[in-house]
């Protein structure tokens, strides 16, 4: 169980009262590193309250709130940037930039891509409600009016693609698989169950890798993946994704020429939707601070792989096997190993994420 030092170091560090992100000291990083426990009955969520949901209107078809009233929700202060364009919100280690008529919002340095442009009328900003709800407040205020969830004790990692399915070149399975490898063994170092979807070069089902996930109970997915873009041989940084929330549209549907592809019905990883960002941005935290990458963004997409998870979980697109410099990079194990280690820290500081909200929302029971 996490000891009373690790709570003070934890609390003083990441989790105050405003649930600003978790931003790990040295005795933070300690305990994230801890061996995680997950005694009886403790394992069990631990529900919040949920706020009354903010005065909304109507842009389209979509519900918005405005920006304004949702800063005052998470306990942050709101400052114009440029008046009518752009806001600032900021509260303890927390900082965010949010302009019109765009997806692509600044949250902590890191790109992230809203599922619905953010609109302005009559001098105010707006964004849509399920931005709000499953992508701001989990990045501003994660845990804030939603059931925390278990403290994560086992950890699936998926290396992409196998056998026959060679992904986006012959390297791709065979460096997915190196990088799960490494990242297992810096997991199990810090006390985790860390299970693989496949040991060697095999083809698995695409429905069976989060079918592993669900059998074994699961707390966090990531499934691991490289990049390529035909013809182009500059290209290069990580990319993480979640599972879009329902009536929320996948990045690539925003691309010219692409159709609208919401979902109008709840998949299962939707239940997740909070924590699927609290994890994505962790990890994407930790790609950035540790192999100061170029940052493509925290994006939505409808992934086979991730739809039918019971857990929270990401998929990670490490680099750019056809771009010249970072392909280089990739090939080689000291790089591979630098990419494992960023994945199993982001995991282990979102498993300090929950523990911290966890000891949080007992202490005021």
């Amino acid at each position: 169980m996490i000891t009373a030092a690790g709570r003070f170091h934890f609390l003083r560090g990441s989790v105050l009262w405003l649930g600003a992100l978790c931003c790990l000291d040295g005795a933070g990083e300690a305990t994230a590193r801890s061996a995680p426990s997950r005694p009886g009955a403790a394992a069990a969520g631990i529900a919040t309250a949920t706020p009354p949901p903010l005065p909304s209107r109507r842009f389209g078809a979509i519900g918005y709130v405005n920006l304004a009233d949702g800063a005052s929700r998470l306990g942050l202060k709101l400052a114009w940037v440029s008046r009518g364009k752009k806001v600032k919100l900021t509260g303890p280690r927390v900082t965010a930039e949010i302009a019109t008529d765009t997806r692509e919002i600044n949250v902590n340095g890191m790109r992230v891509f809203l599922g619905d442009p953010v609109a302005d009328a009559s001098g105010k900003l707006y964004v849509s409600r399920i931005d709000f709800e499953r992508c701001l407040t989990p990045l501003l205020r994660p845990g804030f009016g939603v059931t925390t969830v278990a403290r994560p004790k086992t950890i699936v990692l998926d290396p992409g693609h196998g056998g026959k399915d060679t992904g986006t070149s012959d390297n791709e399975k065979i460096y997915a698989l190196d990088v799960a490898k490494r990242a297992r063994k810096e997991l199990e170092a810090a006390g985790y169950r860390v299970v693989l979807t496949r040991e060697s070069d095999t083809f698995v089902e695409l429905v069976e890798r989060p079918a592993i996930a669900n059998a074994t109970r699961a707390d966090v997915f990531v499934s691991i993946h490289f990049n390529a873009l035909i013809k182009d041989r500059k290209t290069s940084g990580v990319e993480i994704f979640t599972f879009a929330p329902q009536h929320q549209r996948s990045a690539d549907s925003w691309s010219p020429g692409k159709k609208d592809d919401t979902f109008t019905h709840a998949e299962p990883n939707n239940r997740f939707d909070h924590w699927n960002m609290v994890l994505a941005q962790t990890i994407h935290r930790r790609f950035l601070a540790d192999l100061k990458t170029f940052d493509r963004g925290k994006k939505l997409a409808h992934w086979g792989v991730l739809r039918s998870l019971n857990c929270p979980g990401v998929l990670v697109e490490c680099g750019f096997l056809t771009s010249d410099a970072e392909a280089r990079k990739i090939a080689t194990p000291a790089y591979r190993q630098k990419l494992a280690q960023v994945i199993a820290a982001g995991i282990r500081e979102y498993s300090a994420t929950v523990e911290g909200l966890r000891w949080t929302a007992s202490a005021r029971r």
